[in-house]
């Protein structure tokens, strides 16, 4: 499969408070075709430390070639399949939001509102070799709209607290029924050090809660919830390289309904020139 894109994006300021950004995007896959989409993004400054900000437009995905043909077992109990006749995603997205700061302080507030057209998604098929089988979909139309909320608190030079909160809401309209594989409640906090040097070295240790997830395990489903501890810690170099080390879910963490795949240890480098 090929993939393709060109984004073209302009700034526009009609008064000295009010920033406007339209753009376009142009996709293209030897499967789907092309398909071209556009946004406009307003900020306007309320005060000197307060910002109202709001976007709006429309938007695609085409399927991943994982989503068209995979066909692999995931964890011991599960097998997810692709589906070759999903359709791209296309969307109209709304969200407004409120953004401020005060010394140390600093936090946002935001509202989001998706109108998805043939969501990829992906529903149980039945039992494969004792393995529960799933199987990539799409639902023909989904309302996904939400709050979300950020507050962080610098601590010191290098130090600073950050926590997140996201509130969702996704439901198929057809049905009226809400979404599976989706958490209604999410909360991180985050503690971060970062020595703002060139050469200079960034660790974050966060705390993740999945609060009211919703599941569809075989013919049974439900709501479960997990928590779990992260790490990880970069290195950034002069000459532009960049090296990190983490490890996710730090206890071993495993729920069934979820399909997680417990502790992950993860490390890279980055180039850029």
């Amino acid at each position: 499969m090929r993939y393709a894109a060109l984004y073209l994006q302009d700034e526009w300021t009609p008064q000295q408070r009010w920033l406007l950004i339209p753009s376009v995007r142009w996709d293209y896959s030897d499967v789907f075709g092309s398909k071209v989409t556009a946004k406009i993004g307003s900020t306007y400054q309320l005060s000197r430390n307060t910002r109202l900000k709001a976007n709006f437009g429309s938007a695609y995905r085409a399927p991943t070639a994982s989503e068209l043909y995979m066909d692999w077992s995931h964890a011991s109990y599960a097998y997810i399949k692709g589906n070759p006749d999903l359709r791209p995603e296309t969307a109209l997205n709304f969200d407004i939001g409120l953004e401020a700061e005060r010394g140390r302080t600093s936090g946002k507030l935001s509202y989001f509102h998706n109108k998805v057209k043939d969501l990829i998604d992906y529903e149980y098929e039945g039992v494969t070799s004792g393995l529960y089988t799933y199987r990539y979909y799409n639902v023909d139309q989904a309302v996904i709209q939400g709050l979300e909320a950020e507050a962080k608190q610098r601590l010191g030079d290098k130090f600073s607290l950050r926590s997140t909160y996201t509130y969702l809401d996704a439901v198929d309209s057809t049905t009226d029924e809400r979404l599976a594989n989706r958490a209604r409640h999410n909360v991180k906090l985050m503690l971060t050090y970062d020595d703002e040097k060139e050469s200079g070295i960034t660790a974050t240790l966060w705390q993740d809660w999945l609060l009211n997830y919703r599941y569809e395990l075989g013919t049974d489903s439900g709501v479960t919830h997990l928590n779990t501890l992260n790490f990880v810690i970069n290195k950034k170099f002069r000459s532009g390289l960049q090296a990190y080390f983490g490890v996710d879910n730090i206890f071993d963490k495993r729920s069934v309904n979820l399909f997680n795949d417990g502790r992950v240890w993860r490390g890279g480098v980055k180039y850029t020139f």
